[in-house]
């Protein structure tokens, strides 16, 4: 029964055309994903969709009909399960919301019946006692340790700034690209991301709508100067203010790391 329905689905496939709509509207369900704040919730899903999506790229590129069809079922199904935690995620969030806002409102009644009571008394010894413990509160909240932010608390905020990926987009070049200010602000800076996308890229100055790009951020300044020189800069080590460096990047997360 099993080779039969095997040879079903080989016949099937066969005499089906390539599936280049139904990739797209896949295509767009991730994107969707993207923008309903996954890479936030679920970071690692959202590291297996876009990995998903470069294969389900290489696939449409030689026209593997079969292939194409079983991989795009598998993402559509993956896509499904990743939906249901997302929104589980979510809810537990706005739970946490919630919460935080019964104790605040707790917290500033609390604060009322204080003041209240400060009003109304008319013994010195009761103040006095009040101000103690206002002064063993405070202590107890100044001695708690501070958490301290990591690279993973804030990797979100990081990607919406310099991201490390890059959809292609119609008319796109790599010199384009490379020269938007969320990229490296600088043409002669493309060589890095074709150096880096190899596996996807065999001719530089051909690219395809809806390609995902690696963005490389753990760069060095001896790989920046190569990739101008490469580029056709007339002063390659001369890198324009505005341009990306690895000591920017360092600046941006130092600052993000540092905010309240």
């Amino acid at each position: 029964m099993r080779k039969i329905l095997i040879c079903f689905f080989l016949v099937l496939f066969s005499c089906a055309p390539f599936p280049k709509e139904e990739i797209a509207k896949t295509k767009l369900e991730i994107e969707g994903l993207y923008y309903a704040d996954l890479p936030k919730y679920l970071p690692q899903d959202w590291l297996l969709l876009k990995e998903l999506w470069q294969k389900l790229e290489e696939v449409e590129q030689i026209k593997n009909r079969e292939e194409a069809y079983r991989l795009n079922y598998y993402i559509n199904y993956k896509i499904s399960q990743i939906e249901e935690k997302l929104n589980a995620k979510k809810r537990e969030e706005e739970e946490k919301i919630r919460q935080a806002k019964i104790l605040l409102e707790e917290a500033k009644r609390e604060e009322e019946k204080k003041e209240e009571l400060k009003d109304t008394s008319s013994s010195e010894v009761k103040k006095s006692e009040i101000t103690m413990e206002e002064q063993q509160e405070q202590k107890k909240i100044a001695s708690l340790p501070k958490q301290k932010k990591t690279l993973e608390d804030i990797r979100y905020k990081i990607e919406k700034r310099l991201p490390s990926f890059y959809t292609v987009k119609e008319e796109d070049t790599l010199e384009k690209i490379a020269e938007l200010p969320f990229i490296y602000n600088d043409k002669y800076y493309w060589p890095l991301i074709y150096k880096y996308n190899r596996d996807q890229i065999s001719n530089p100055k051909r690219l395809y709508k809806g390609q995902i790009l690696k963005i490389p951020r753990n760069i060095t300044m001896d790989e920046i100067y190569k990739a101008r020189e490469d580029a056709g800069a007339i002063s390659p080590k001369n890198i324009p203010k505005r341009a990306y460096t690895p000591d920017k990047y360092k600046q941006i997360v130092n600052e993000l790391l540092m905010e309240e």
